[in-house]
């Protein structure tokens, strides 16, 4: 891909005029380089259940790459529950309690020590906050504990107030994930905003779906994907309802303001 793409547009909108004032990104990926690190983590946690279940075979033991595959965008909580409808086994709630206080534990500590932004992030927020045009916060389906290590390592909280980073897995009264749009909505009502003067980022078909389904204009980062990937997973989040894709964060400001003027497609979940 060569710049922003824009997708085909659905055909009907929902459609009125808002200036965009609110930007509103994804965490894992999209911010900071973080997905292999933390899904390395559950791999080894998620193999240990498996085992402990007496499930563990060759063909239930996960890399940390595999997983990712499957779970991209999900948050440790959610995967647990797809888990179990797989692998038709139940957990108490002491061991979901004891399993993701684990993996929160495991990986704040490896991202606390490893994380680093995605190449070019920290440049271009800079630019884009110097401009005064935007607001920012960050939107995840990560625990908070975890999403500000990474922001902290990354060199990335010059640009964010603890205030403005919301957690699906911390923030909610009910916990949840992405696809669930809860947490977008969440935010666009703590920061006072209109879901239709936010543009959201995010790298996974999860996180599109949660944004668009809160009625957020979508833009796709792609640059956390290996080259041979990016064609195929910008077509799957335009299915999915991104505006734009783009593959480097130097492509951001100009995919902000031309997504500003789109109509709001609005899914729903």
């Amino acid at each position: 891909m060569d710049g922003p793409s824009k997708r085909h547009p659905a055909d009907k909108h929902d459609f009125e005029f808002m200036p965009i004032t609110q930007l509103l990104f994804d965490c894992d990926n999209t911010l900071v380089c973080s997905e292999d690190i933390a899904f390395d983590v559950c791999a080894g946690i998620i193999n240990d259940l498996l085992s402990k279940k007496s499930l563990a075979t060759s063909a239930t033991k996960y890399t940390g790459r595999s997983l990712q595959s499957k779970f991209v965008g999900q948050n440790f909580a959610g995967m647990l529950r797809q888990m179990e409808g797989i692998y038709k086994f139940t957990l108490s709630p002491e061991e979901r309690e004891g399993l993701i206080h684990q993996e929160v534990t495991m990986i704040t500590k490896e991202l606390g020590e490893r994380a680093k932004p995605c190449e070019g992030a920290n440049e271009v927020l800079k630019d884009l906050k110097e401009s005064g045009l935007y607001e920012f916060a960050v939107v995840s389906s990560s625990a908070g504990p975890r999403v500000l290590a990474a922001l902290r390592k990354a060199g990335q909280m010059e640009f964010f107030d603890e205030k403005t980073i919301f957690s699906a897995m911390t923030s909610l009264p009910i916990p949840t994930s992405k696809p669930d749009p809860a947490i977008y909505k969440f935010a666009c009502r703590k920061l006072g905003k209109d879901p239709r003067e936010c543009i959201a980022v995010e790298d996974s078909v999860s996180g599109v779906k949660s944004a668009v389904a809160a009625g957020i204009k979508t833009i796709g980062y792609l640059g956390a994907y290996e080259v041979h990937e990016r064609e195929a997973k910008g077509v799957e989040l335009e299915k999915h309802g991104v505006v734009f894709c783009i593959e480097d964060w130097k492509e951001l400001g100009r995919a902000i303001k031309t997504a500003g003027g789109v109509p709001v497609v609005t899914n729903g979940f």
